[in-house]
């Protein structure tokens, strides 16, 4: 019998481990990055293979709430039917019992072998108050049902990421490349309209990169939808938009409509977006997002985001970007409005090195800039200099001892709103009481303020890039 060398046989040995075990965070996506053929002048009779391979991962998620009701009187059931039907007196002490009762309901896809599965955020969410439902459930075509654990969720693009374990294999979808959609592609909007289980509707490509709706009405939320006129209705929020090759290239998210009912204009966050998502949770825990260091404005003439301020030492300042500075593109994206900037800029890993096209001058220029990362920067507020409350630094400011918070030292940038002195009491309504705390409630966007500043209070709103 023929013996391998002894090196050559742990070569192999640790070969063996890595197939059998994956990738090491514990995940495998499935990507097809190649564009659709678009040449072909025959029309297609059916789709029905492409969707019996493609459906399956398609799943329902709902959800449901501890809800706490309040009983009169004692355990007893044959009692308390006495007291309501013929006013038996009361007897015992009132009793609470909890019970789960049905929240909502969504769809979402299965994008790994491991059981990973995408939805929206706002599927799993309280829509009053943006926290988590106690218990979601995915139920797969067959009725199986899995509980699912959530492995996080963002409100700013309304992307959430579970994850379910099942003893049998899972289907799961194939992922396409969002960037090479057009108008006129043909697609496939799949999920559980009102309950009713997988359906199926077909449409085309109406536009891409949509934003600036207000659909997310999320401060500092990134919009970038597909819109699309397959028909898309309460339920399938969170299900597949998929293309003609079965391959998942959006998560349905949200219609536009003064009545409710679909009339042709659906939105669907682009897979490249969720792709980003999904990799940032299983592999850092939570999302990572680019940090420019610029506030932007629109142009007046076209639209176009114009850079109002630089924050002194941010990624923009070291790469020479200035005031008035016109951003044309961003890598290889052309971005025509403030939103569209913020987006190209926050799915860009944080240390690329990327270049940003500008207008400066009369004359384009490129800059070259490696991204901070937006929640380093957000720690303190980027141009901002914090320091805790000292019996020394309420002397010098003259802060009583009645106000707690964290003051402000210093400016590095053209920020007139955080002045020397100013305790920074509230972010966003909650209480600040060290430098930690400030990271915690910031997001990008509008922020509102309640500061101390020269024996007075005040609200005050301002924008983190």
């Amino acid at each position: 019998m023929f013996k391998y060398p002894k090196i050559l046989f742990h070569l192999l040995h640790l070969t063996f481990i890595l197939s059998t075990f994956g990738q090491p965070k514990g995940y495998t996506l499935k990507v097809d990055d190649s564009d659709l053929d678009r040449s072909s002048k025959a029309p297609v009779q059916s789709y029905s293979q492409i969707l019996d391979y493609s459906t399956p991962a398609v799943v329902a998620v709902t959800t449901q709430q501890v809800v706490r009701r309040l009983y009169p009187g004692s355990n007893n059931p044959i009692e308390d039917l006495l007291r309501r039907y013929y006013g038996l007196p009361r007897q015992g002490q009132a009793r609470i019992e909890e019970e789960k009762v049905p929240a909502g309901i969504g769809s979402g896809v299965i994008v790994s072998p491991q059981g990973h599965v995408v939805t929206n955020a706002h599927v799993i969410t309280d829509p009053r108050t943006g926290e988590l439902m106690e218990e979601v459930i995915v139920q797969m075509s067959e009725q199986k049902k899995y509980p699912a654990e959530i492995i996080g969720f963002d409100h700013t693009t309304d992307i959430a990421v579970l994850k379910i374990e099942s003893d049998d294999e899972l289907p799961f979808a194939t992922l396409a490349n969002s960037d090479l959609l057009r108008v006129g592609d043909v697609v496939f909007a799949v999920g559980n309209p009102l309950g009713i289980g997988m359906t199926v509707t077909m449409g085309i490509v109406s536009a891409t990169r949509k934003s600036e709706l207000g659909i997310l009405r999320k401060e500092g939320a990134y919009e970038n939808f597909i819109q699309t006129d397959a028909s898309i209705n309460r339920g399938n929020s969170g299900g597949a938009l998929l293309d003609a090759k079965g391959r998942l290239i959006g998560i349905n998210t949200a219609i536009i409509s003064q009545t409710g009912a679909n009339i042709g204009i659906g939105l669907a966050i682009p897979v490249n977006m969720v792709r980003r998502a999904l990799t940032d949770y299983m592999e850092e825990g939570k999302i990572r997002r680019g940090f420019l260091g610029v506030s932007l404005q629109t142009d007046v003439n076209d639209n176009g985001p114009v850079v109002g301020s630089v924050v002194n030492g941010s990624a923009a300042d070291k790469a020479g970007f200035l005031p008035d500075d016109k951003i044309i593109k961003v890598g290889e994206k052309l971005v025509q409005s403030v939103n569209q900037a913020r987006v190209a800029i926050s799915q860009t890993v944080p240390g690329s090195k990327i270049p940003v096209e500008v207008f400066r001058d009369g004359n384009y220029i490129t800059l070259y800039v490696i991204l901070g990362s937006m929640s380093e920067e957000l720690t303190p507020i980027p141009g901002i200099e914090l320091a805790p409350l000292t019996s020394q630094n309420r002397k010098i400011y003259q802060i009583p001892d009645t106000v707690r918070g964290v003051l402000v030292t210093g400016s590095t940038g053209e920020i007139e709103t955080f002045k020397k002195g100013v305790v920074l009491v509230e972010i966003n309504g909650a209480q600040i009481l060290k430098t930690d705390d400030v990271s915690e409630n910031l997001y990008s966007g509008i922020n509102r303020f309640y500061v101390w500043y020269r024996g007075k209070y005040r609200f005050l709103a301002y924008r983190v890039p």
